[in-house]
């Protein structure tokens, strides 16, 4: 019996041992568990947060995107790997003959032939006047080393007789010290006189070696070269482009476009004139063309004129590119591209006129810039603002003064037409036609095929064959925008159709 009620109690302290740890097990789990659950909700704390920011981050850089996207579709145009077929409505070209001659012969048929024989005319004069070379270029490349050789050569056996004559006379003239002062006199200003050719050619050479001559400048002598020098988007290839007087279709037109078209220095020639030159120079301050070695690289000394072009305020490097240029004596023209849009902008969001607009504009650019002369000019439209003075500028030849006293007709700017017609000149497309706008004409181009169609005029608007219309605002915000919507209008017993949307192609 004793021997029992002692199992029995070992029996029971078991139980209670293994009790006493089961209810330990149980309280450990718990704790573990509620670990567990604190981090896993620390964990959802911190990937909520880093989410949070990483959207805040993505919500930015698709929004930057989407301002970028929205600006470069402003003018750029769509290219299709497999473009489908045009879904467009061809409604307004109803009873068009598409029989007529093709944009290049119509725009060459508009402009004229006396134009060009007239242009060449007068820069065959201003050549001859000018000389075989620009005066400012380094001397070295106009000859230094043949013609001013042979005049230093001169001074050099000039010298060395005198001394030889010096040397043997001055023990013949003994006292008289009148005549030996007055040799000592040629002796010395003939050393004076070689010392400073010597240094004229060596500043020379100096700048021949440091500013040599571009190796794309092939034909200098007898040539008339213009540089055009700004960034990328400002509107130097259309600027090249309506100083030449060249169309879009023409041969020799400078490709115009949103991205950067000019990567190296490309030239373009008046049709009738090859000898004047116009060059399209990258903007200068990037990695491929730093501003320290650009004047030198781009052999800018070379050249008649540079044209340094901007669409805002000139930038730190063009500033600088000027006062090179200055210090160097070559003439050179600053121009501020894009005035119509600005002056649109300002009307529309601050009420200001056009007058107003160009003062700020121009106090602004003299102001920040200390540009005393900017030219303010839109290349939509070259006969407002600055265009005509800046074509004087650089071409003075072409202000010829006619038999009356005035412009020549041949040489007269283009009729000037209502704002309306003016902001709508050139090329315009609705993705299915090519619309080539010349003053009141337009050439249609469809699959090949161009028909011609004339504007209309009537109660301040421009018509297109009688059923859609643009007013001035219309034609003003389609130059900001590069988009012009023609709205229509209702005819007796039909509705009105849809509106004709055209968008820029330069």
């Amino acid at each position: 019996e004793e021997e029992a009620e002692e199992e029995a109690e070992e029996e029971e302290e078991e139980e209670d041992a293994a009790e006493d740890r089961d209810e330990e097990q149980q309280q450990q789990q718990q704790l573990t568990a509620g670990h567990a659950v604190q981090s896993s909700e620390v964990v959802k704390l911190s990937a909520a947060a880093a989410v949070k920011a990483d959207g805040g981050k993505s919500q930015e850089l698709r929004s930057a995107l989407a301002k970028r996207r929205a600006k470069l579709e402003q003018g750029a145009q769509t290219f299709e790997s497999r473009p489908e077929a045009s879904k467009a409505d061809a409604s307004h070209l109803a009873g068009l003959a598409f029989n007529g001659p093709s944009v290049k012969a119509w725009l060459l048929r508009m402009q004229g032939a006396d134009e060009e024989d007239r242009r060449a005319e007068f820069f065959a004069d201003e050549l001859k006047q000018r000389g075989p070379l620009p005066a400012h270029i380094p001397a070295v490349a106009a000859g230094f080393s043949k013609e001013d050789a042979e005049t230093l050569q001169c001074l050099m056996d000039g010298l060395a007789k005198l001394r030889q004559d010096f040397t043997s006379e001055s023990d013949k003239l003994g006292r008289e010290r009148a005549g030996l002062k007055q040799r000592e006199a040629e002796l010395r200003a003939k050393e004076q006189a070689l010392e400073a050719a010597r240094a004229r050619q060596k500043k020379e050479e100096e700048a021949l070696h440091d500013y040599p001559r571009p190796p794309w400048l092939t034909e200098l002598e007898g040539t008339m070269n213009v540089g055009v020098v700004g960034n990328s988007g400002v509107g130097k290839s259309l600027l090249i482009n309506r100083l030449r007087g060249i169309h879009p279709g023409q041969l020799g037109w400078a490709p115009v476009g949103v991205r950067e078209t000019t990567t190296k220095v490309s030239m373009y020639a008046f049709p009738n004139e090859r000898r004047v030159r116009l060059w399209d120079f990258p903007g200068a301050g990037t990695k491929l063309f730093p501003r320290e070695t650009y004047i030198a690289k781009m052999g800018l000394r070379y050249l008649d004129r540079v044209i340094i072009v901007t669409a805002g305020r000139y930038t730190e490097t063009e500033i600088d590119l000027m006062k090179e240029l200055r210090a160097f004596n070559v003439p050179h023209v600053m121009v501020r591209t894009k005035i119509d849009i600005d002056l649109w902008n300002n009307r529309v969001d601050n009420g200001l006129t056009e007058q107003t607009t160009l003062g700020l504009i121009l106090k602004d650019v003299q102001d920040n810039s200390k540009v005393a002369r900017p030219y303010l000019v839109s290349l939509r439209d070259t006969s407002l603002h600055d265009f005509p003075e800046l074509l004087r500028n650089v071409f003075p030849c072409l202000h010829q003064p006619a038999l009356g006293g005035g412009w020549d007709d041949a040489w007269a700017l283009p009729v000037v037409q209502s704002q309306t017609i003016c902001a709508i000149q050139g090329r315009w497309t609705d993705g299915d036609c090519v619309y080539t706008v010349q003053n009141l004409e337009v050439h249609v181009a469809r699959n090949g095929n161009s028909a011609t169609v004339s504007l209309g005029v009537d109660g301040g608007k421009v018509w297109w064959r009688a059923r859609w219309w643009i007013s001035e605002e219309q034609a003003a915000k389609a130059r900001a925008t590069s988009e012009l919507r023609w709205a229509p209008v209702s005819l007796t017993g039909l509705v009105a159709g849809k509106p004709l949307i055209w968008r820029w192609c330069d």
